[in-house]
Parts: structure tokens; sequence; C-alpha cells
């Protein structure tokens, strides 16, 4: 049996994210404002999501890809390539990828999974 997994979501995308991401893939999943990350560089927020374990960290951060790329997994990570955006086109988005993203990472040898406006 797999260990449980939790999604936190940046702080750079609504609460509300949070909660479609829940509904939609039945995993816990937090915002940094839940979390009480908000205030914290990403450094902070990779190293306490790497002490928790299995986290998948959803950002459009340039940071973590490369935090994740140096320092390890987990956190594993959903870098999302968009601009500023509305909830709903970021929601747009991501519904059609976000059950497979997070099946990628955690069935799969895969630490990062990008999910932008061709990704298919």
């Amino acid at each position: 049996m797999q260990p449980e997994w939790e999604i936190w979501i940046d702080v750079n995308i609504s609460p509300a994210i949070a909660k479609w991401i829940r509904d939609e893939t039945g995993i816990q999943t937090k915002s940094a404002y839940t979390l009480e990350l908000y205030t914290l560089p990403d450094i902070e927020i990779y190293r306490k999501a790497k002490e928790y374990g299995n986290v998948i960290l959803i950002s459009k951060d340039a940071d973590f890809p490369e935090l994740i790329s140096k320092q390890g997994a987990p956190p594993k990570l959903i870098n999302i390539k968009i601009g500023n955006c509305n909830n709903q086109t970021l929601w747009e988005l991501l519904k059609p990828h976000i059950n497979k993203a997070i099946n990628l990472l955690i069935t799969d040898n895969i630490d990062i999974v990008e999910i932008d406006s061709v990704t298919r």
C-alpha cells in the first residue's frame, strides 16, 4: 500500500484551486495560506515539504524546479507554465491533466511534471 500523499498549492495560486483539485482528485490539498507558508521563501517551503515526505507541490514559480533538480525529491512538483490569469482559466488548464500528472509523480520515477497551454 502506498503512503498517503498531500498536495500543497504555492502562494501564487488561489486557495480556491486547492478546493477544486481536492474535489477532482480526492487527495488532501492545502494552500500555502492554510499551511501558513505564505511568508516563507521557497527554500523553506521546499525543506518543510521534504521533511513532511509525500508532498506534491503545485506552483508557477521557477525556483521549485531548480530546487528539486538540485536537491532531489520529495517533494515532487507540478510546474504550471502559464502567466497571470484568473482562477477559471487556470482550472481549465489543470483539470484535464491533473489526475494524469499526479499519477505520473506517484507511480513513476518522475519528480517534475510540467503543464502548459500546449500540454495534451
